[in-house]
């Protein structure tokens, strides 16, 4: 009988074929115009024809536009679109496409140099349908990967069957032999060549697995990119871009230029100075102003036109003249309001819906998908707290009645991808003096200052300040605003030469509880001179002043003698010889209700809690509350 053995050859010639379906697959061309091999998203789509709210019969043009001027407020923008074109004696409509899907509708304004606007529509329309030709190519794209995908998977389930099958014949090729061997029937030549097939079919199943692998190992990232591109462009079925269409005609044909304006969100800016001061001119130091702009309206603002104001958007300046007080019927006024706000508040919700994927879109960034991300929401995080902080700054000036516009000198190209740019909006020479004042109560430094009167032809606004004295960095101070024509002085460094101290003379110092509680307070102030020079100058300190009927100030002793103003501040115009101390004497004494430190602890603060950082809120009730903590 012939070994069953034998017909196990011809169970195993399916590998050979296998191997063919094993090879790696060829890569399908990563020719879609959406996205480059790298992931990142090119607009190519936008090139598509957009008739969204065009009538049908509609002469259409489209027009080819560039940012001209654009004026930054705390929380948007004006931004002005300039073009060129042809009018003719037939209505046409002209379209500016491609613009941010947050454009504030009720802002929109249209000029033009010749010819008569009949109409100006705003429309919106989505970046990319389901239908588009991008987006079926997307589809098909990754349909064709998922199938290769499959089929090597396929590949891989076939190979590990035909392995367990092997494996199956090998058991039963060693249980067959031992019997042979038993009953004396064995054939080595046989026995060699079952196992030498055994062999080579395993040899081939792995070999054959191992070209799987690597095919499906090479084909991953494309099916990756391609489920990547997929949802990018999915994504962009929620995304918005505006068109303005506006109808022209003309008497005669005549060359024309269109000013496109209208106002988007997520912008804002900051002022900041830099005062340089020079050793060898003391009389004189140059102070100039920026405007740190951060934007990510969606468009890049490439050498236009910059100016920026405090004034608030929505608020219009008027003649200071007091109206009529009316009972009635105010719907028409509250029709206007609402209308005017709501464009805006709508614009504001696409704006944060939708402008990270716009500027993934539309912003030409070497950087990866990912990291754009990253950097993108980083960027729009400080963009944030820098408006609020903003409008908070501009609103406080228009209490005052208070409105700057500056211009920018030179332009800069300002990226909507929320990076800050500083740009220069003033800058001019003060004359200037340097004084030393000292406040031991406040801070047992003695400060050198630059006294100055703004002269520069413009406000300064509050904002940060860079000290540099010949040309190196001393520090940050601040400036709040400074009017045209006013004087002010800044923190120019510590008088290191100058030794403060002021202390409690816990011996002329007491309180005494009674029905009224009486606190005496007595502090020595001394000042020395370190150095080898002669020195001037002015120190200061105070007495409390009580706007609070149930506290009293009084017995007020200063030595030497200097009066106190209404708010009871103390001044003295010192100069002090090289190594010269000098020592001054303050006392006075408060009368106050009992319950007054308990009632102020249990307003400023919870038990437990440190005390309230000394400012312009510190009352002298905290400061009853403070002293009365030393006895």
């Amino acid at each position: 009988m012939k070994h069953p053995i034998s017909l196990l050859p011809l169970l195993l010639t399916a590998p050979a074929l296998w191997l063919v379906a094993c090879t790696p697959a060829q890569t399908i061309p990563d020719d879609l115009p959406v996205a480059q091999v790298d992931g990142v998203l090119e607009p190519a789509f936008a090139d598509v024809p957009d008739t969204a709210g065009v009538v049908v019969g509609e002469k259409t043009t489209d027009l080819s536009s560039k940012i001209t001027k654009v004026t930054v407020y705390s929380d948007r923008a004006m931004v002005t679109r300039q073009a060129t074109t042809d009018v003719s004696t037939e209505a046409v409509v002209y379209a500016f496409r491609r613009l941010p899907g947050w454009v504030d509708d009720g802002t929109v304004r249209v000029g033009v140099s010749a010819g008569r606007i009949v109409d100006v529509r705003v429309e919106r329309d989505f970046l990319a349908h389901a239908t588009d030709a991008t987006y079926v190519q997307a589809e098909d794209q990754l349909q064709a990967m998922t199938q290769k995908m499959g089929a090597l998977d396929d590949e891989l389930r076939i190979l590990d069957a035909q392995k367990a099958q092997i494996e199956a014949i090998k058991a039963f090729s060693l249980e067959k032999v031992t019997q042979e061997t038993t009953f004396g029937t064995a054939n080595v030549t046989s026995y060699g060549q079952v196992v030498e097939f055994i062999s080579d079919s395993l040899r081939k199943t792995a070999a054959a697995r191992r070209e799987v692998l690597v095919a499906r190992t090479k084909l991953t990232p494309e099916v990756q990119a391609a489920e990547r591109r997929l949802n990018e462009v999915r994504s962009l079925l929620k995304l918005e871009e505006t068109t303005v269409l506006v109808t022209l005609v003309s008497s005669q044909p005549t060359p024309s230029t269109l000013d496109l304006s209208y106002m988007l969100p997520g912008v804002t800016w900051e002022p900041m100075h830099e005062l340089r001061v020079s050793t060898t001119d003391d009389k004189s130091v140059e102070v100039t102003s920026f405007a740190v702009v951060t934007q990510t309206s969606g468009e890049d603002w490439a050498n236009a036109e910059l100016t920026f104001s405090t004034q608030s958007s929505e608020e219009a300046v008027r003649i200071p003249e007091l109206e009529a007080l009316t009972l009635g019927d105010t719907s028409t006024t509250s029709r206007v309001e609402m209308s005017r706000v709501s464009s805006f508040s709508r614009a504001q919700k696409a704006f944060e819906g939708q402008s990270q994927l716009w500027n993934k879109v539309h912003q030409k960034s070497n950087a990866s998908i990912e990291n754009f991300e990253e950097v993108f929401q980083s960027n729009y995080a400080e963009l944030q707290v820098t408006q609020s902080k903003t409008v908070e700054l501009f609103q406080s000036l228009q209490t005052r009645g208070t409105t700057a516009h500056f211009e920018a000198n030179p332009t800069r190209t300002v990226r909507g991808d929320g990076h800050a740019v500083r740009v220069r909006i003033g800058k001019s020479t003060l004359a200037s003096s340097q004084k030393i004042v000292a406040a031991p109560e406040e801070s047992l430094n003695a400060a050198r200052t630059l006294q100055m009167s703004n002269t520069s032809g413009q406000a300064l606004l509050p904002g940060k300040v860079a000290l540099f004295q010949d040309g190196a960095f001393l520090g940050m101070t601040e400036v709040g605003f400074i009017a045209e024509g006013e004087s002010f002085a800044l923190f120019l460094s510590v008088a290191d030469h100058l030794k403060l101290s002021r202390v409690l003379d816990r011996k002329q110092s007491g309180l005494v509880r009674k029905k009224r509680n009486q606190m005496q307070l007595a502090f020595i102030v001394k000042v020395e001179n370190l150095s080898d020079r002669e020195t001037s100058l002015t120190l200061s300190d105070r007495i409390p002043v009580s706007e609070n009927k149930d506290i009293k100030v009084d017995n007020i002793k200063i030595k030497p003698l200097v009066k106190a103003d209404s708010k009871g501040l103390l001044s003295w115009a010192l100069t002090l010889k090289p190594h010269e101390v000098r020592t001054f004497e303050i006392s006075y004494q408060i009368e106050y209700p009992p319950t007054l430190v308990v009632e102020t602890r249990r307003k400023g603060f919870s038990p437990g809690s440190p005390s309230p950082a000394r400012g312009k809120d510190y009352r002298i009730e905290d400061q009853v509350r403070d002293y009365e903590e030393m006895f």
